[in-house]
């Protein structure tokens, strides 16, 4: 699925840099650019997501479009002390999902995808199972299973669901291939436009952003921070992804930002189910969040048959 491909040409070219890139000079390159980002964004979001297309994301974490944000690699955990990913990464599959996780009555299977459109049921062997920040694991009914068996979804990497064939795909993968679709964005400039700027209304200032990661992580970033709004702290919530921000989710295991904390998400039809922190199922409304989350491509949302 590609949303912007020239964003995400450019994008690309910016995610590829911030990996070698020093900290502190994606930190300073990202302050400079903000206001100007901000700004355009405020009236033309096409020229924001040009200059969106020189953000970077502080190394060694790339963006990852499940968290919406940048992200160390799976198993990894941003060392605001050190500035680093520390952690033994992930080598191999994502574990199998828990399905029974989450208290649904309802059969479920564990699948992987790496795009709304191309999912295939959990296969330890399967690239799209494979841990990385690009791809993603969750729980879902298990009656889809046969459909993007018969649909080559899986079996032909090059093959994705055509979610404009109304006829051929049922409601319950059209749904939670929205679901999908709502946890996703696909570039690092699209994700700053949309969560760094309030273009949309989804900005977060400083006062909504509970420090989740540690105590040190807003106090270190807060000069850095407040320099990307117009007279209130406009929070990086795309760095550093965090309670308060619009694209953080509390899953067991790990924080908003942190890929593996997303492994065992449980989506039903019109909402998805996640465990926070404290062991409480938290629903999301997809309706909800597909609109927030494809504010720039509103073509999308009527395909999957919402309306914001």
């Amino acid at each position: 699925m590609h949303f912007l491909a020239t964003v995400a040409s450019l994008a690309s070219v910016a995610m590829a840099a911030s990996v070698t890139s020093p900290a502190c000079s994606a930190h300073t390159s990202n302050v400079q650019l903000g206001n100007k980002i901000l700004a355009e964004a405020a009236t033309d979001i096409d020229n924001a997501l040009s200059l969106a297309a020189g953000f970077k994301c502080p190394a060694p974490m790339a963006y990852s479009p499940w968290t919406k944000a940048c992200s160390c690699l799976p198993g990894q955990k941003y060392d605001t002390t050190q500035k680093s990913c520390s952690g033994s990464a992930l080598v191999g599959a994502w574990p199998l999902p828990k399905c029974d996780a989450s208290g649904s009555t309802v059969a479920l299977t564990a699948f992987c995808a790496i795009s709304p459109t191309k999912f295939t049921k959990y296969d330890a062997t399967h690239a799209w199972c494979q841990a990385t920040i690009e791809t993603f694991t969750f729980c879902a009914e298990a009656e889809i299973e046969a459909e993007i068996s018969a649909l080559g979804l899986g079996i032909n990497l090059d093959v994705e669901l055509d979610i404009s064939l109304t006829s051929k795909i049922s409601a319950t993968l059209r749904s939670t291939s929205a679901a999908l679709a709502s946890l996703f964005i696909e570039t690092l400039a699209e994700a700053v436009v949309i969560f760094n700027t309030n273009a949309f209304g989804l900005a977060a200032v400083a006062a909504d952003v509970e420090v989740s990661l540690t105590t040190g992580v807003f106090a270190q970033l807060q000069s850095a921070a407040c320099l990307l709004g117009f007279g209130t702290c406009q929070f990086d919530c795309v760095s550093f992804s965090t309670k308060g921000c619009h694209n953080y989710i509390d899953v067991v295991g790990a924080l908003g930002g942190r890929i593996s904390g997303l492994v065992g998400v449980t989506i039903l039809p019109d909402v998805i189910l996640s465990i926070s922190s404290i062991k409480a199922v938290t629903h999301l409304v997809v309706k909800d969040m597909l609109c927030a989350s494809l504010k720039l491509n509103t073509p999308l949302i009527s395909e999957y048959k919402y309306t914001c």
